[in-house]
């Protein structure tokens, strides 16, 4: 879900999340209220035990990602961030949150401000005007394809496009394809596209999605917890279920460090990155939770 790790050149999410003006006013925060927490009596051990461990987590990971410096942050800081806050109130997510629009409100023309300023408009031109490519061996960048989805329901979804995103987009497993399923998830839920031209869609996704995800997840760097953690978060938006999805939310909790983060202790890499990856984390927990307590 998500702005773009420069270093994979795709945009990371994941993928995104409140305000009463369009994208060049002041901003309303609009968060609808959080998720009552739903019983577990009927879950069987297991199911309750992960439950019961989802939101201490969060709380842990958003403790730590509050400890990195303000100058560390990007714009999708704000993206997974509000997102993680449509399911849990917590007082230290709320600031955490303001300190990352600090960051994201400074690109007040972000398409993906809409996760966050609801009533943000765009022009046709800028979300649905970008040209597809030509060159079958390149790729449109993924926040493209997110943002004509975004604004779909005032704009447009071109079949084109979700031609594009169910077909040469994808990369067998990898952040273009959790981009190209986030965009059809969103395009979906706002009624842009319909269940009967895209199931065929969605369910090559998901069994790409389940191929490349690893059963044990062993991360030697924060990208691998990070193109985890957003294979499951878009597996979730995009309505799977089942004893799999449970088993990577169990690993995902796995390799959550002591210290609260995500990312790999020791590992070369961009700071960032173990930011992301506990962003996503989160995201991605919050929405298993949320589903689970339905």
């Amino acid at each position: 879900m998500i702005s773009t790790l420069a270093s994979h050149g795709a945009a990371l999410a994941f993928i995104v999340t409140l305000g009463l003006t369009q994208a060049s006013g002041a901003a309303v925060d609009e968060r609808p209220a959080a998720s009552p927490m739903g019983s577990a009596s009927n879950e069987v051990p297991a199911a309750r035990e992960r439950s019961a461990r989802v939101q201490p987590a969060i709380e842990r990971g958003v403790a730590w990602m509050a400890t990195v410096p303000t100058a560390e942050l990007r714009f999708d800081s704000a993206v997974f961030l509000s997102q993680v806050r449509r399911v849990f109130d917590l007082p230290a997510l709320d600031r955490e949150f303001a300190r990352a629009r600090t960051v994201a409100d400074r690109d007040d023309d972000h398409p993906h401000r809409i996760l966050w300023v609801p009533k943000q408009t765009m022009p046709a031109k800028v979300t649905s005007g970008w040209a597809l490519p030509s060159d079958p061996q390149k790729r449109a960048k993924p926040n493209d394809v997110v943002s004509e989805a975004l604004h779909c329901a005032a704009n447009g979804f071109r079949a084109q496009t979700l031609a594009y995103a169910c077909g040469p987009m994808r990369d067998d497993g990898g952040y273009y394809t959790t981009h190209a399923l986030w965009a059809v998830a969103l395009a979906l839920e706002r009624n842009c596209v319909t269940q009967a031209e895209t199931a065929e869609c969605v369910a090559s996704m998901h069994d790409e999605l389940l191929a490349a995800q690893p059963a044990e997840l062993h991360p030697s760097r924060s990208l691998d917890t990070d193109l985890y953690a957003e294979r499951l978060l878009v597996l979730l938006l995009s309505g799977l279920r089942g004893a799999q999805i449970d088993g990577f939310v169990t690993e995902l909790l796995s390799v959550q460090r002591p210290d609260g983060s995500f990312g790999v202790a020791g590992a070369h890499e961009p700071p960032y990155h173990a930011y992301h990856a506990t962003g996503v984390s989160a995201w991605a927990l919050s929405q298993w939770h949320a589903r689970a307590n339905e």
